[in-house]
Parts: C-alpha cells; sequence; structure tokens
C-alpha cells in the first residue's frame, strides 16, 4: 500500500473534520520542522508529500527527490506569497481557488494540480474550515488520477505576509471594512483586530455585522 506524507505546521488542517476517502489513506503526519528531513523521509518512502501549510522553507533535496504539493489560496499566478486569505478580502475577493501546487524554487509558481473553489465569507476560522475539506478532496483526487500539473500562465501578482502591527483597526473607513479587518484575523494563531486605549488593548472576534453597525466580543487587556 502506498505511503504519503502530510506536513503541516497549523493545527488547523490536523483538528478539522475529515471526509471518508481521506481517513482511508495511509498517512504520516509531520508537524515540525526537524521531521522534515531526507534521511526520516527514505524511510517511509511516500508517493506524495503534501503541504497544507507549511512556515519554513522545504530544503532543495527533498522537493527534488519526492513529488511534494503545496496548498494555496490564490487565483494564481495573482496571489503568490504570503498571508493570501488576509489580502484577498481587503481587495474584497469573495471567493479564491484553493491551489494544489507542484513545489519548485519558484515561491508559489509550480505548476497546479488540482484547485476547488471556496467562499471567503465568515471568520478566518470558518474559511479555513472549508478550505481543509477542499485540501482533503483534492489529496484524494491526486492521489487516485494522479494528473499532470499544469504551468501558470500569466504575470505574477506576489501578496507582502502581514504583520501583526497590521492587526490594529483602521481610525477610518465603512463599517463593511470594519466588518472584514476583523473577521479575516479571527482564528487561532493569528493577531486578532486590535486598538489601544491609553494603557489598554482591546482585541475584537465574533464579529456580526448588522446593517448600520458591527457586534463584536472584545477583549480588554493591559499592554
Amino acid at each position: 500500500m502506498k505511503k504519503y506524507i502530510i506536513a503541516s505546521s497549523r493545527e488547523w488542517f490536523s483538528k478539522s473534520e475529515k471526509i471518508a476517502q481521506f481517513s482511508k489513506l495511509d498517512v504520516v503526519s509531520i508537524k515540525n520542522k526537524e521531521e522534515l528531513n531526507l534521511s526520516y523521509i527514505n524511510q517511509i518512502k511516500p508517493r506524495f508529500i503534501f503541504f497544507p501549510h507549511w512556515n519554513w522553507i522545504v530544503p532543495k533535496e527533498i522537493y527534488e527527490a519526492y513529488e511534494c504539493i503545496v496548498f494555496h489560496t490564490a487565483p494564481l499566478p495573482y496571489g503568490r506569497g504570503g498571508s493570501p486569505i488576509q489580502n484577498l478580502i481587503i481587495r474584497n475577493f469573495e471567493t479564491a481557488p484553493v491551489c494544489a501546487i507542484r513545489m519548485n524554487e519558484v515561491l508559489d509558481g509550480g505548476p497546479i494540480y488540482r484547485s476547488l473553489e471556496v467562499s471567503l465569507s465568515g471568520s478566518c476560522e470558518e474559511i479555513f474550515e472549508r478550505i481543509a475539506i477542499a485540501v482533503q478532496r483534492i489529496i484524494v483526487d491526486i492521489i487516485e488520477n494522479e494528473p499532470e500539473p499544469v504551468p501558470q500562465i500569466g504575470e505574477p501578482t506576489y501578496f507582502k505576509r502581514r504583520i501583526p502591527e497590521e492587526s490594529r483597526l483602521p481610525e477610518s473607513g465603512i463599517v463593511h471594512d470594519i466588518y472584514n479587518h476583523i473577521r479575516m484575523l479571527d482564528a487561532e494563531g493569528y493577531p486578532n483586530a486590535f486598538i489601544e486605549y491609553g494603557n489598554l488593548k482591546m482585541e475584537f472576534t465574533e464579529a456580526v455585522e448588522e446593517s448600520d453597525c458591527i457586534k463584536a466580543t472584545v477583549i480588554i487587556k493591559i499592554k
């Protein structure tokens, strides 16, 4: 029976509900940088190594020796780079494709095996739940059909990875923009939207947009 590696440095994929076809796969999980080494991988001899979310650069010796597939949510080649969900939301995208890409030396620049469109509505956590299901379905499809990846077409556009300071709520703007700012950061491991008031820091989650206002949960901390 063929084996596969799932390398994911964030919990949103490992904690997600699994579809039946995915649950039947013989999968080895890797969650940290130290485990992702050629010596260990050679013991497993996986057919594919899948990267739903990975925070570190993968050594060239690994993606040249094994077929490595990374996932990126953006209409590639538009949206290569960091923080794609947040960068798409602030640009008013309502949906985006989850793309399975053959890993190579170009960041998010490899050919694409498959993609599935997902909604960007709701909180960042809810979006990740949809992405997790899409990733599972794509993994099953790739394993069953082994499609040839297709090169990306067009001029690439790159996103910059957001920094914590960018989570600060803007001081002006329309209600919908404030709502988007709160919800796009509302997930485990992300710096929540915030404002500062004197020696206090107020963090916002669970935003609900109404006709002319936003209701949200606010946590007040001393800086």
